[in-house]
């Protein structure tokens, strides 16, 4: 395995494995799998080190979308995500799935309200907020955060899987649903980036999903 390989296996497992920690059964335990650990050298790689158990689908995605450029930074979404296009403050959004045992899709949307956008913190609380547990824990008890620095770009990961609560007024709710939020500080401003979806599906698209954040370019 690569340097390039093992960091995404490191990058998905610590986002994946929050999400699936207090699941009683998961798909990827019908494949043997293989524990890794953050390289205490990596100091890139998280801002504290994370075991967990992990190993990648082997479904087949590559980052051969059309490339979108905002606020200073360019990302490449995979070609297997359908691509629904830019709507006011959305400046991309698309769907994935769903795939064997989930009726809904999972998505990603990507936000840009300009320099103005609030702070981070903010957005992390709107996207917990959304969240309610099965047992009535806080779910800021299960969100699992890290920070890493990529293309000199400060990219901080969220993480969290419950009882999600619809936008806008959270009246329709969706059981065993996963949310990756990601908040990219790009040179112009504060760019949010959310997957969402049930639990199989969504689970997949995070790993086409982290590429494309831990490939994104300044632009210029």
């Amino acid at each position: 395995m690569n340097i390039r390989t093992a960091l995404l296996v490191i990058a998905c497992g610590a986002l994946i494995w929050s999400c699936s920690k207090n699941e009683q059964k998961s798909r990827s335990e019908d494949v043997p799998a293989a524990t890794a650990e953050a390289p205490a050298e990596d100091k890139d790689v998280t801002e504290v080190e994370v075991k967990f158990e992990y190993q990648m689908s082997g479904i087949p995605f590559d980052l051969n979308g059309t490339p979108v450029s905002v606020a200073g930074m360019t990302f490449t979404p995979a070609s297997q995500w359908t691509d629904l296009g830019a709507s006011g403050s959305q400046v991309a959004s698309y769907y994935y799935g769903p795939l064997e045992g989930d009726t809904d899709s999972a998505t990603v949307t990507v936000h840009y309200f300009g320099k103005s956008s609030g702070t981070i913190q903010d957005g992390q609380e709107r996207w917990i907020s959304q969240f309610s547990m099965p047992d009535g824990r806080d779910p800021h008890t299960a969100t699992l955060q890290y920070t890493k620095v990529i293309d000199s770009m400060n990219v901080h990961v969220l993480t969290l899987m419950g009882n999600y609560h619809l936008p806008p007024d959270g009246t329709v709710i969706k059981e065993k649903y996963r949310l990756n939020g990601i908040v990219v500080e790009a040179p112009e401003g504060n760019v949010f980036l959310k997957l969402t979806g049930p639990e199989y599906t969504s689970r997949i698209m995070i790993e086409a999903f982290i590429t494309m954040v831990f490939q994104i370019k300044r632009t210029g």
